[in-house]
């Protein structure tokens, strides 16, 4: 189980990245959800394995672990808004 004060490590952005890892969205429906370039979503989910002491290694899926992480401590996925319609699919708005 996960030390309960796990996500105090964690920005609000960068928790907000990680409920919607939970939820399945990719780097690019994460970007387009928080209206945010997809380079600001890569940092974040770097800082976020980061913080986790994920590191980069071929014995496991860091993006899966996290969301382990994150189930396991929560208990359940983010808990959101509704997206809006077609997000995340298809090509990136302009920003």
């Amino acid at each position: 189980m996960p030390d309960p004060g796990w996500d105090e490590s964690l920005l609000p952005r960068e928790r907000e990245v990680l409920a919607l890892m939970a939820e399945g969205w990719s780097n690019t429906g994460i970007a387009d959800q928080l209206y945010v370039s997809l380079s600001a979503v890569e940092k974040h989910v770097t800082a976020v394995f980061a913080k986790l002491g994920l590191p980069a290694s071929a014995a496991g899926n860091r993006r899966v672990l996290a969301v382990l992480h994150y189930l396991a401590a929560t208990g359940r996925p983010g808990e959101r808004p509704p997206a809006r319609p077609g997000a995340g699919w298809g090509k990136p708005h302009s920003r």
